[in-house]
């Protein structure tokens, strides 16, 4: 009698506007990352230290995949790479859509006009990664940025890939979590 009355009392508070408390977000999963050609991006991402945990480039999509994101149909080539281990690493799912394809809308303006899609990967030790991704032919946007004390900031460099996707190395001074922000201007002031 106990275990009916809270789920009745459970489901009332949820039916009456009060937040469910039985669920929560655990971590990001992952997040994809659209191709125009497959084997490049595998290619350029894997450089970056990510390894190919599921690859799925060969595999036909079930129905549910069109039907989860609201599309008649969803078809691509593609692979889950991971960072780190465990099972909270970073992960993306690296997809080459083939139906419907995928068209980058600013790819047609030239680079200083497009808005950025960033990925931020916290980096140790930014500039050997500049020097040796430079050296495997990884094209940066500048080289690495000096250290800004004021920020927390050891260094950030910006590398690009196969389509245009901004990946920013970047390196924090010991303890810091992010950036600091405090002796920043607001818009507010």
């Amino acid at each position: 009698m106990t275990a009916r009355k809270d789920r009745n009392e459970s489901q009332e508070s949820t039916d009456a506007g009060v937040a469910d408390s039985s669920w929560e977000v655990e971590s990001l999963f992952h997040f994809i990352v659209n191709a125009s050609h497959f084997e490049k991006s595998l290619d350029f991402y894997t450089t970056l230290g990510f390894r190919v945990l599921r690859d799925n480039r060969d595999i036909i999509w079930p129905p549910e995949v069109a039907e989860n994101f609201g599309m008649p149909v969803a078809q691509g080539r593609g692979a889950l790479l991971a960072l780190g281990e465990g099972e909270l690493h970073t992960r993306i799912d690296l997809i080459e859509w083939l139906e419907p394809r995928w068209e980058d809308a600013a790819a047609s303006l030239p680079p200083e006009s497009r808005v950025p899609r960033v990925i931020a990967l916290r980096t140790r030790n930014v500039r050997a990664a500049y020097r040796d991704l430079k050296a495997r032919g990884i094209e940066f946007i500048r080289e690495p940025r000096e250290a800004n004390p004021s920020l927390g900031v050891e260094s950030v460099a910006c590398c690009l890939d196969p389509d245009g996707l901004v990946v920013e190395l970047i390196e924090y001074m010991p303890g810091r979590l992010g950036s600091r922000i405090d002796d920043l201007p607001s818009r507010l002031s």
